[in-house]
């Protein structure tokens, strides 16, 4: 019986071996850089490409096989003796000649090389509810925060999880509560190098406070144009797509950056409607990795056109769950879903990490599943429920996530930061 067992467990053990090995040389497939028929490799200087049948050579130049036309092979070295000769590793040569065609690589499948050898780029959609944060972080320990939600607490309990100690760049897509409230706190609790806003007017105390706080503390002030590039790391790109100052609505304000690391992107494009983004894919190459889709999965943003072109192999959706908003919209999942995008929403799985060197990336959430909604999720007042209420513990009894302007609840002097949304949490 004991040898019986015994064989079991080794079966097991074979099995889940060859499992993980496996696993782990598929994981090693997925990182390769790929040069015609050959993986890339440190050290490589270039590759020979046969054109004709001819002999690979050892040391001492004597001939150890033929090599055969359409073979490749990588090139570490170069000695000029011998009418020349193409050091293949391991004391194997091919000699200079027309029976061979010889390259280097370009700089940048060498900068994509660097890449997966370096750690990677994180870029990370941070969990505040009915907002939006975005934390990059490069290779090289630089930092970026692309607005901060509503409060700002938990986005500087996030940021010190990841051991951020400064931001080299923060940037306020646009004026609204749900994008800058939290940045007050972040501007009191962290060193910044720029601030980057959309320069769009308003009048709310918290965006009054978070301009002067900026003046303050002496941060350097920018608001950028349409094309503009951001400094955040040499192997990254950065790109402003969208930025209107002078916009009627804050939405449309919005700044929208592209961000390219290798051959991985990401669109992050605040809350900017479906009129930018026309803007958008007439002037720019919008297609994406990874989009972050506009105004919190509503369909004010996220038009069927502008999906097609980015063509998102991976969406985020940040919104807080059972909203008033309804967000998000079912329209917008159904098109996210037509393109074969991934859909992950910050709702269901708290704050989502995207990890990429710059060839592949992973997801730290499960995709969700959900269908959106095209109608107001919070529960409704019933027809003779009060409308009137002294103050907001009142209110939350009926509308535990306050009101919007356009409920006959909504007052005025209920909605202090004056963002069209009474006594929300």
């Amino acid at each position: 019986m004991k040898n019986k067992w015994f064989k079991v467990f080794l079966v097991f053990v074979f099995v889940f071996s060859f499992i993980s090995i496996n696993a782990i040389n598929a994981s090693a497939e997925t990182t390769k850089v790929m040069w015609g028929k050959t993986e890339l490799k440190k050290g490589q200087i270039g590759k020979v490409t046969v054109l004709s049948n001819t002999s690979l050579l050892d040391n001492n130049l004597k001939s150890v096989r033929t090599v055969k036309k359409g073979d490749e092979y990588r090139v570490y070295s170069y000695k000029s003796t011998n009418g020349g000769l193409y050091g293949l590793g391991g004391g194997q040569f091919v000699k200079k000649g027309s029976s061979i065609k010889y390259e280097t690589p370009s700089k940048s499948k060498l900068a994509l090389l660097n890449m997966v050898s370096k750690n990677p780029l994180e870029v990370h959609f941070i969990d505040v509810g009915q907002g939006d944060s975005i934390l990059i972080k490069t290779a090289n320990g630089k930092t970026m925060l692309v607005d901060g939600g509503k409060k700002g607490s938990h986005v500087v309990s996030f940021l010190s999880s990841k051991g951020v100690r400064k931001l080299d760049y923060v940037v306020a897509t646009h004026p609204d509560a749900d994008h800058i409230g939290g940045l007050v706190d972040v501007l009191h609790s962290y060193s910044v190098g720029t601030f980057i806003n959309s320069g769009k007017a308003h009048t709310t105390q918290t965006y009054a406070e978070l301009l002067t706080l900026v003046g303050d503390r002496n941060i350097k002030y920018k608001v950028p144009k349409i094309g503009d590039k951001i400094s955040l790391d040499e192997n990254i790109d950065i790109t402003v797509l969208n930025a209107n100052e002078n916009a009627s609505d804050t939405n449309d304000a919005s700044i929208v950056l592209k961000v390219t690391y290798g051959q991985v992107s990401f669109l992050l494009t605040g809350d900017a409607g479906t009129n930018m983004e026309e803007q958008m894919y007439k002037k720019f190459n919008v297609q994406s990795t990874v989009l972050k889709a506009g105004h919190h999965g509503s369909d004010t943003s996220s038009s069927s056109a502008f999906i097609q072109r980015v063509k998102p192999q991976v969406t985020i959706l940040s919104y807080g769950k059972d909203n008033s908003y309804g967000h998000p919209h079912a329209a917008v999942v159904s098109r996210l879903k037509n393109v074969g995008s991934k859909i992950y929403s910050t709702a269901e799985s708290g704050s989502i990490t995207v990890t990429t060197n710059g060839v592949t990336y992973s997801v730290s959430a499960k995709p969700w599943t959900g269908s959106g909604t095209g109608v107001v999720t919070s529960k409704p007042a019933p027809p003779t429920a009060q409308i009137v209420f002294s103050n907001c513990t009142e209110l939350r009894k009926v509308y535990p996530n306050g009101v919007s302007k356009s409920n006959a609840a909504y007052q005025t002097k209920m909605d202090r930061d004056n963002d069209g949304w009474a006594c929300e949490k």
